[in-house]
């Protein structure tokens, strides 16, 4: 499951601090859920920009046919940077499910489609079912230091699944670290 593009939503706050800070951004680790290589196997290589920018590339293949009896679930919790032995509990931020095909023609295509489009042979939005396939995109940017305004520090994590029936079925966890590296007036 292509993760990237859904890291924008973690790192978008709606208040906006006096100060400016300057982030580094960590991908600490992606985990992929059991039962994911029923559904998906991919690959993928993750180039650091800058501290808050990377590019990925990738190779997805889909192994079965995706449809509305499917829904895509995303959330976004963030937790408290800490060196703790016990680390502070995560704190759910945003948490979106719908049916595949809904998905796809919204969250999709108002957030996803367009910078993916050129780069990738990612199906068109109004496609769906969704089938079997090889799915590739390459240099997919994110360029995050336009969202550091919006941003604070701590331990984000987004989970991406793919439920059937209200089980998850497959997907994968990303981890991501965000520190301040300095502050300007």
């Amino acid at each position: 499951m292509l993760l990237a593009p859904f890291l924008i939503i973690g790192f978008v706050k709606l208040s906006l601090a006096d100060e400016i800070s300057t982030y580094d951004m960590q991908l600490v680790k992606v985990e992929t859920v059991a039962g994911s290589e029923q559904y998906f196997e991919y690959n993928y290589t993750l180039d650091k920009l800058s501290e808050m920018s990377f590019k990925i590339s990738g190779n997805i293949r889909q192994l079965v046919i995706a449809d509305n009896r499917y829904e895509i679930s995303m959330k976004l919790s963030r937790a408290e940077l800490s060196d703790a032995a016990d680390p502070p509990a995560y704190e759910e931020l945003i948490e979106v499910t719908k049916p595949l095909c809904e998905f796809l023609k919204s969250i999709y295509r108002m957030y996803f489609y367009e910078d993916l489009k050129d780069i990738s042979n990612f199906p068109h939005y109004d496609t769906c079912p969704l089938p079997v396939a090889d799915y590739w995109f390459k240099d997919y940017a994110f360029e995050g230091e336009s969202y550091q305004a919006f941003m604070s520090d701590g331990r984000y994590k987004l989970e991406c699944y793919l439920m059937q029936e209200g089980v998850i079925a497959g997907g994968a966890v990303a981890s991501i670290t965000i520190t301040p590296i300095a502050k300007t007036e």
